[in-house]
């Protein structure tokens, strides 16, 4: 290996000891953890400054966007949505047929593939996959809780699928926009991250104005890219009472700063703020659940086991040690379901 006095690798090593300072350290006491849980929320909406996406959007119009798909348990309806000037949201919204009161309600955010499809087992004409998709490691999370009774709303995350830059629209499906929106959107002082947190944030005021979901239990559910939405979304909107953050919850040292990422994943000054498990700690004493497999090669499993540890902590020192699930399960970067469809639907 060829090697150079000015390779800045020391550096770049240093970087994390030298800015990372652990806010809950030295919170020993229920008021302490509640004080830093809230400084972190507050820093956690300038991080991800939705106040500074232009043009939203203050009434939401939502249009149907072709006929309702209906199967046995729910019906799957697409809609469009205008959430900014010049910028439409597609989502997906999925009923449940036969449930009278109501319902819980669940945004439920994909990670990085060929987009909200992936979550709902539709092909890209709309109609119900015969065959799968080679890659199923987000087990159609959206319709296993539309089955289970929930309204699930199942946005088109910016990058993803139909979301994607119209020049990358005629690459092949799993070919996102992430890399050239992450750098595109820095000028303006926003992320990929950002634009995704405000759509959860706008999926969740669609479902508070839906008159079939009950508002004490609305919900989100990621995996992986999606579960870092999830938890940014979480902790910047308290209409999110319950979450599901699969396949994401490590350290920012072991995983997205140590092997590839897609840069969607790369958020200016969030170490400042706190480690990811810092963030999960946050959303105490509100109910988390969090799914990591020990095969898991993104989110290595020791890592997670660290954070884990880490958000038990704060959870017990809050006195909501019983609102905190952790399922570790055999399996890799994917959802686990076992624990989680039963936690949303409840």
């Amino acid at each position: 290996m060829k090697t150079s006095p000015y390779s800045p690798d020391g550096f770049m090593k240093s970087l994390y000891e030298n800015v990372y300072t652990n806010p809950f350290e030295k919170v020993n006491t229920r008021e302490e953890a509640l004080s830093v849980c809230g400084n972190i929320k507050a820093q956690a909406k300038k991080i991800f400054c939705v106040e500074k996406i232009p043009g939203r959007v203050a009434e939401l119009k939502p249009m149907p966007v072709g006929k309702p798909l209906i199967y046995e348990k729910y019906t799957l309806q697409k809609y469009s949505v205008e959430i900014c000037k010049g910028l439409n949201m597609a989502y997906f919204m999925l009923s449940p047929v036969a449930r009278k009161e109501k319902a819980p309600g669940v945004v439920a955010l994909c990670g990085h593939g060929y987009g909200v499809r992936q979550i709902l087992n539709i092909s890209k004409k709309g109609k119900k996959k015969l065959i799968p998709y080679l890659d199923k490691y987000q087990k159609n999370f959206a319709v296993e809780l539309a089955e289970r009774g929930c309204v699930v709303i199942a946005p088109e995350l910016i990058g993803f699928g139909e979301a994607r830059l119209k020049k990358d629209l005629i690459k092949p499906f799993y070919i996102s926009s992430c890399d050239e929106l992450s750098h595109h959107l820095l000028p303006y002082g926003l992320t990929v991250a950002a634009m995704r947190v405000f759509q959860a944030t706008v999926c969740a005021r669609l479902l508070e104005s839906n008159e079939s979901v009950e508002n004490e239990k609305i919900s989100c559910m990621g995996i992986s890219g999606g579960g870092l939405t999830a938890l940014y979304a979480s902790v910047t909107d308290e209409a999110f009472k319950k979450t599901v953050i699969s396949g994401y919850i490590n350290t920012f040292r072991d995983s997205i700063l140590s092997l590839w990422h897609c840069p969607d994943n790369y958020i200016p000054d969030i170490l400042n703020t706190g480690e990811i498990y810092d963030f999960a700690c946050a959303l105490s004493p509100r109910k988390l659940l969090i799914e990591s497999g020990k095969n898991d090669k993104l989110f290595p499993i020791e890592a997670s086991r660290k954070a884990h540890e880490n958000i038990t902590r704060i959870y017990a020192l809050t006195g909501a040690e019983d609102n905190l699930q952790i399922d570790v399960f055999e399996g890799k970067h994917s959802v686990s379901g076992r624990k989680s469809f039963d936690f949303l639907s409840e």
